[in-house]
């Protein structure tokens, strides 16, 4: 079995940048956490040896392109 380390790195960095995008509002929140989560479900599957590297990377690769299609939605105005 080949070492699954550089694709888990790039994988997780993967993962940190859609964060990072939701978390400097460069995209929704709802969909940012999603597609992070898909990257991580991603990761334990190449982990578990289900899934290939090159996928894996493709897979990432349109997450994050997908969380820059959608904004942030605007926030609601404070109740008194």
């Amino acid at each position: 079995m080949l070492d699954a380390a550089p694709v888990l790195d790039d994988l997780a960095a993967a993962a940190a940048r859609i964060q990072s995008m939701w978390e400097s509002g460069r995209c929704c929140s709802l969909v940012g956490r999603g597609l992070r989560a898909r990257v991580l479900r991603v990761s334990r599957l190449v982990q578990a040896g289900r899934m290939a590297a090159d996928e894996a990377r493709r897979i990432a690769d349109e997450a994050e392109n997908v969380a820059t299609s959608f904004g942030p939605l605007p926030t609601l105005p404070l109740e008194d």
